[in-house]
């Protein structure tokens, strides 16, 4: 389990290494018989490369989850900050006559990337309008339960019910990359979402923007927004 803590600027930290330090909530987890270790995550930012070191928490009891503390722009596994992720999402689907490659190019000079690839664009595009839709079915799913008292099976990893339609019947298509129209329905769902106001802004508006946005989110759902 994830738990996303305030961040501070990537280029506020010594030798490109970014340590979270949350005391009270340490000693919180010692309390509970936790014990300490570390994840280190890498991230490319401004044409340099961070590590990320993150408290992990674990419990002797081995039903218990292991718990680690991530900042608010980390992903893991994803090799660039999120805000990065957000902005090129927000532009390609607020802007329908751009290109994925020309919203990759200039996202990747906007926050200092060597490589920004297109499909990489394609991906997170697709993966963040399904996890808009797992969230917002899996909130609905709790309020009906809620009001009925009878659980409903459902499983949140499956693809969401507007890709899962597109793809039924076209057994050419490759998840792994959106074709153009099942891209143009994703393009819609992400600009109902951002609504265009992280391109907005400048470089530092648009990361606070962001920062808020994935904080929200984790308040409201309790999972990553990417």
């Amino acid at each position: 389990m994830y738990i996303i803590t305030q961040a501070t600027p990537l280029e506020n930290c010594d030798n490109k290494i970014y340590r979270i330090q949350i005391i009270d909530l340490e000693k919180q987890y010692y309390a509970k018989g936790y014990k300490r270790y570390e994840r280190i995550y890498k991230i490319k930012y401004q044409y340099r490369e961070y590590s990320i070191i993150c408290p992990e928490f674990r419990s002797v009891n081995k039903s218990d989850e292991t718990i680690v503390i991530i900042p608010e722009f980390l992903i893991p596994r994803r090799p660039y900050p999120v805000y990065v992720y957000l902005y090129a999402i927000d532009m390609y689907s607020s802007n329908p006559e751009l290109g994925h490659r020309t919203v990759s190019e200039t996202t990747r000079k906007k926050f200092g990337l060597s490589h920004f690839a297109h499909t990489t664009l394609g991906r997170a595009l697709k993966a963040f309008v399904r996890n808009i839709e797992e969230s917002e079915k899996t909130s609905e799913r709790s309020c009906d339960e809620k009001m009925s008292g009878n659980e409903k099976e459902g499983d949140v990893n499956n693809l969401s019910t507007v890709e899962s339609d597109l793809l039924e019947d076209d057994s050419r298509i490759q998840r792994s990359f959106p074709t153009r129209r099942l891209t143009h329905v994703l393009c819609n769902q992400a600009s109902k979402f951002l609504r265009g106001e992280i391109v907005r802004v400048s470089r530092q508006q648009a990361i606070k923007l962001c920062y808020d946005l994935v904080r929200r989110w984790f308040i409201e759902y309790r999972r990553l927004l990417l």
